[in-house]
């Protein structure tokens, strides 16, 4: 049996005493936040679990009580959640205890240790604290977020992105130009999730935004904000919640203005006070009911149920109420220039960003911002990588604005750098100051036609997870060759044929390519910016091909999408191994949480034998600057990207389970003996084996979104017993020609 892991262990990891330890884990906000966060994580990395007094270091015996932590129950909103959480819980047996922060995270600090010990569990709603408080908690009691989510965490949020989209379309449609978001508090997450929410509606209907920070969330900072808001009036302004709606209405109505011939007024939570006011507020309804019941089921779950609960973010549709405070037929005469947003001071850079999703990137932009305060960093999120993508690639063939840094998968940067969206950033500098400090086949990746577009974030070279328990029970052998591979996998689908050894993600193309990769094939050759030479039907590449449709005839290998960006689709034990990205690991232990133990991580099998194993990469992304900056702002452009990359700083922000391509970063935690407590294995020395055999002879197309969509249209279907797929090189191949001359590519 392993030994049980203690703070003793902890500290010797960390090098820090044994009463550091237990201030970092048991009394948060004594120690510095960068001791206490690396101290959080090491101990997580080793599994501990924090006593709560007993001898042996269990969980106390049932309080049949709960805590729920709000900020303030002044807020209307705030009170509903506390009030419905108390009434279904009392349904399940619990009690509940409620505590107001009054807005301090010190009070909500001290508020969370009086009852880690005292209760079963904790709901913390609209939380000021740190993520590593929140996840120190975790290690001794169940908690569910509500208006907050951390990955790998339960939460239960209101999707607010559609809705303000709504409403954002019909101020639009109506005449609106310009949009001021009057924010509520700095630490909120809430808050900085509905000001990018807006942001990014203000940006695709191209209307003006700005933004009055830090109003305090009631009546009276509706009030204070409206001089601010008068420096530069716009057409209509989003409030941080209804109460701060109501004493804009009130303040802006005393200083002239009407409400909403002048500017129209939208608020959050849909709270009784804005059915009543005159004129009746618009509003984004944030089911404060509906999120308190999922919260507690959820909460219930998790302290019945630890063994095997499955932190799951609920996600619930908040909805757009139009009321009178819309002008239907607004004549703009506020034009301020797109997306303008007042600078703190003349010599301040504000730089606009463009990702799928900030929520796990936040701490670092903040921290940036923190050390270098003369470049803000405005984010625009996309919310998939599929929607930026689109929304960047629109705007680019449509000669709109498009954002001054872009983060996009490493297959899509060919793509922009031959539009010419994309700076080039090449260098005999850059390339001898910057490029030894980054993964060598990711650096490579943020390259099209010899010049450099951008700097990676993470490495996605392929890994072997394998179930090891399955592996044993059917006999089975790790398989060093793809030949061991197809012989096992045969073996296993007879003698269970609901089993298979392996999967084919369909979910897009890159699963599939890369086991061209993985074979050292090139099914083409990108020769120069402008020349592209097919070989889709050479016969290494039939082969491959081949191969891949013999082990679906045969129930080695199963085709079907993985994975939803959240969790696995398929139930665990269908597949013995998955030969994917590292990443994934992550994945699949917030989708089988009960397998903790028994997945395993080790090199993928070789084409032809282990010690020739060549590995490929899915995924992956990249941060670029826009082409068309002037001088300055490309200086802080790259200044930001730098920092936000490879600085040590920002690496260690990072959020756990994904693997810098900062060079040296998983040989350092290989050298560490870092465990990860999900695999019990050392599995960053596998990562470090797989990095130095990428396969670096490989080419991303100009035109990724053409190719992942030729393929869902034309192979993907083909991915079947029977289905003959590497028969359909030849029109894939064909079409691509086709598609490629058309974009004034010249093709061989």
């Amino acid at each position: 049996m392993r030994q049980k892991i203690t703070i003793y262990d902890i500290a010797k990891e960390a090098g820090v005493s044994p009463s550091t330890v237990s201030r970092a884990l048991s009394q948060p906000g004594r120690i510095s936040a960068k001791t206490e966060f690396r101290i959080r994580r090491i101990a997580e990395q080793l599994g501990y679990l924090a006593p709560d007094g007993d001898a042996d270091g269990g969980r106390l015996p049932s309080t049949g009580m709960m805590a729920v932590i709000v900020p303030t129950l002044r807020n209307s909103l705030y009170a509903t959640i506390a009030n419905t959480l108390q009434r279904r819980l009392q349904t399940k047996g619990y009690g509940l205890i409620t505590l107001d922060t009054d807005e301090k995270p010190a009070v909500e600090r001290k508020a969370m240790s009086y009852v880690m010990r005292n209760v079963d569990g904790v709901a913390l709603v609209s939380s000021r604290l740190s993520e590593p408080d929140i996840r120190r908690i975790m290690l001794v009691k169940p908690v569910i977020l509500l208006n907050r989510t951390i990955p790998g965490l339960a939460s239960v949020t209101v999707d607010v992105a559609g809705a303000i989209d709504d409403a954002a379309r019909r101020l639009k449609e109506s005449g609106h130009s310009s949009i001021t978001y009057l924010a509520g508090p700095a630490g909120s997450w809430s808050n900085e999730y509905r000001r990018r929410s807006i942001r990014a509606a203000a940006f695709r209907y191209d209307m003006t935004y700005r933004v009055v920070r830090e109003c305090d969330p009631n009546l009276s900072g509706g009030a204070k904000a409206v001089d601010q808001y008068l420096v530069r009036p716009t057409d209509a302004v989003f409030a941080f919640n209804d109460s701060l709606a109501a004493g804009f209405v009130a303040a802006v109505r005393r200083a002239g203005l009407r409400i909403p011939e002048d500017v129209s007024v939208v608020g959050f939570d849909n709270i009784e006070m804005g059915s009543l006011i005159t004129p009746t507020l618009s509003t984004i309804d944030m089911r404060g009911e509906d999120m308190a019941k999922a919260a507690a089921d959820a909460l219930t779950k998790a302290t019945r149920e630890a063994s095997v609960f499955r932190p799951e973010p609920v996600s619930l549709d908040a909805r757009f109420i139009a009321r009178d405070s819309i002008n239907p037929r607004k004549r703009s005469t506020m034009k301020l220039g797109p997306y303008a947003e007042l600078t703190r001071s003349s010599d301040t850079i504000v730089l606009t960003m463009l990702s799928n999703a900030f929520n796990e990137t936040m701490p670092r932009l903040n921290e940036f911002m923190r050390t270098h305060p003369r470049i803000v960093i405005d984010p625009i999120e996309g919310r998939t990588q599929e929607n930026t993508l689109a929304l960047y690639w629109e705007r680019v063939i449509n000669h709109r604005p498009v954002p001054d840094i872009v983060n996009v998968e490493r297959t899509a940067l060919p793509q922009l750098a031959a539009s010419g969206a994309l700076q080039d950033i090449s260098g005999e500098r850059i390339e001898r100051e910057i490029g030894p400090l980054v993964d060598r086949a990711a650096w490579q990746s943020a390259h099209y036609a010899g010049k450099l577009y951008g700097i990676p974030g993470d490495q996605s070279q392929t890994v072997m997870f394998y179930r090891h328990d399955l592996m044993e029970r059917y006999g089975l052998q790790v398989p060093a060759t793809w030949d061991e591979f197809y012989e096992e996998g045969v073996r296993l689908h007879t003698r269970n044929p609901g089993r298979y050894l392996g999967v084919l993600d369909t979910t897009d193309v890159q699963h599939y390519l890369s086991f061209f990769r993985m074979a050292g094939t090139k099914p083409w050759v990108v020769e120069d910016d402008s020349t592209i030479r097919f070989q889709m039907t050479d016969d290494r590449v039939r082969f491959v091909a081949g191969f891949l449709q013999q082990c679906l005839d045969d129930g080695v290998l199963c085709a079907e999408p993985l994975w939803d960006n959240r969790y696995m689709l398929p139930a665990s034990g269908k597949y013995l191994t998955v030969t994917y990205a590292n990443w994934l690991g992550k994945i699949l232990a917030a989708s089988y949480p009960a397998d903790k133990g028994l997945w395993k991580v080790a090199l993928p099998p070789g084409f032809v034998d282990l010690s020739q194993t060549m590995t490929a990469e899915i995924g992956g992304s990249t941060v670029a600057i826009s082409a068309g900056l002037p001088p300055a702002r490309q200086r802080a452009a790259l200044t930001f990207i730098r920092w936000f990359q490879l600085d040590p700083t920002s690496i260690e922000l990072r959020a756990p389970g994904g693997v810098s391509a900062a060079a040296g970063y998983v040989e350092d935690l290989t050298r560490r003996g870092t465990m990860d407590p999900y695999f019990n294995q050392s599995i960053y020395d596998v990562y470090a084996k797989s990095a130095a055999r990428v396969n670096r002879d490989w080419d991303n197309l100009p035109f990724f979104s053409q190719l992942d969509a030729e393929f869902t249209r034309l192979v993907a279907p083909a991915l079947r017993p029977g289905g003959r797929s590497d028969d359909r090189l030849d029109e894939w191949e064909r079409r691509l020609k086709l598609y490629a001359t058309s974009q004034g590519f010249t093709v061989k």
